[in-house]
């Protein structure tokens, strides 16, 4: 789906209520427009559903393999949870936002580990109404930080929260990314329960999973340190599969 192509399904979207309206009167015209708001609002918050069909959830393998992504890094444990997937032999995606993107970028990388984009400044309330320029801006500005720090040309992007409008996905062909969401989740970045956050993700461990951490607090080394244990005894690898790896 082109950019232009987006802007015509939206316009077509607000002229329908527009349309009813006309025909059956303005009452019909209003509750035409909020359901279909609702149905528009509900596709950008619910990062499961995928109307647009853009974003990689699982992987495909018959194995017991799980990809890891941790995502607002890179942060002050960035070393303490290197050195745990180290001693796990395990490998993630590091979705990094380019404000904070320091040294340790190039540390990732050099570790075995894969980068993506998860936004320059990270505008977790307002990235789902950003215009098409707006997102490109956003996501561009980090693609040229990561790349000019560790001469990565990365390829895999996560919105803020998962949240995103119908514009991201042509958006991010024109740039050649792809969106990277997820399987399972703890809701880690809001629960410091370590071991109900743990029970959350385990409960959606299955082979292919895409496994949603984050970093940056007190919990999250602890969280991982845990979740790669509860991997390693039941025989489950935590590997980048194909479809995430770079080139080459």
């Amino acid at each position: 789906m082109s950019i232009r192509l987006a802007w015509f399904i939206f316009l077509g979207l607000h002229a329908l209520p527009v349309a009813a309206g006309l025909r059956l009167g303005w009452g019909a015209g209003l509750v035409c427009m909020f359901f279909l708001h609702a149905v528009m609002l509900v596709s950008i918050f619910v990062p499961r559903l995928d109307p647009w069909r853009s974003t990689l959830r699982t992987f495909r393998t018959t194995e017991k393999q799980v990809c890891i992504t941790i995502d607002d890094g890179p942060t002050a444990d960035t070393d303490e949870i290197l050195s745990s997937l180290d001693d796990a032999g395990a490998r993630a995606v590091f979705f990094v936002i380019g404000e904070r993107i320091t040294g340790r970028c190039a540390e990732i990388v050099r570790r075995g580990h894969v980068l993506g984009n998860h936004t320059q400044t990270h505008p977790s309330g307002w990235f789902w109404c950003y215009s098409p320029g707006a997102q490109r801006r956003e996501i561009e500005r980090a693609s040229r930080v990561i790349r000019e720090t560790t001469g990565v040309t990365v390829q895999l992007f996560r919105p803020p929260v998962g949240f995103r409008n119908l514009f991201n996905a042509p958006v991010l062909k024109t740039l050649g990314l792809r969106n990277i969401g997820w399987s399972a989740r703890g809701f880690d970045a809001t629960d410091t329960n370590v071991d109900r956050v743990l029970r959350r993700i385990l409960r959606r461990l299955e082979p292919g999973a895409i496994i949603l951490l984050h970093q940056g607090k007190p919990h999250h080394a602890i969280l991982l340190r845990g979740l790669l244990a509860e991997l390693k005894s039941g025989g489950w690898a935590a590997v980048i599969p194909p479809e995430l790896r770079m080139p080459g």
